[in-house]
């Protein structure tokens, strides 16, 4: 007679541990689930710091989320072309949380060639025509459990590399 109560505690304990594992599953599935890389964008480029040994440039960019679900980015390279050049180049570490179908504005610091920005910046700049751009890189995300690769281009007015109006999305 004793036995119900302690088979029905054990089938009581069990069904606990199985949900337990059940809802441990469903956290991991954000992570097991397929990413789509994020769409960039390059919306400025902008000299911060030009020196014989050093060429900082900030560059603006748009990244929107094509997930479902927000996108934790924990760190992003970038390799940005100018009229089919590279000109910058640089990554690091970040802690942007895209929302799912969402988008978002960061400005991040870039290295740039000083050989290559005395040559091009000035004369690009100086067009009275839209500028190509591309920019290549990876996202990393989930605490830098995936990377996703990127691969992007466009246009941009060369007045975004002679001022410091803020586009916007």
């Amino acid at each position: 007679m004793n036995t119900l109560p302690l088979v029905s505690a054990w089938r009581l304990v069990g069904l606990i541990v199985v949900m337990s594992q059940l809802a441990g599953c469903a956290g991991l599935t954000n992570l097991t689930r397929p990413w789509t890389a994020p769409e960039v964008a390059l919306l400025q480029l902008q000299p911060k710091a030009l020196g014989l040994t050093r060429q900082v440039l900030v560059a603006t960019l748009a990244v929107k989320n094509p997930n479902d679900r927000t996108l934790p980015i924990k760190a992003m390279t970038y390799r940005i072309g100018l009229e089919g050049q590279d000109v910058a180049e640089g990554g690091g570490a970040l802690a942007q949380q895209i929302p799912a179908f969402g988008s978002a504005t960061m400005d991040v610091e870039v290295n740039g060639s000083l050989l290559t920005l005395i040559q091009q910046l000035p004369v690009l700049a100086l067009k009275n025509r839209p500028l190509d751009w591309n920019i290549a890189g990876t996202v990393t995300i989930a605490d830098g459990l995936i990377t996703l690769p990127y691969r992007y281009s466009g246009k941009i007015d060369p007045q975004q590399l002679r001022t410091g109006i803020k586009p916007t999305l």
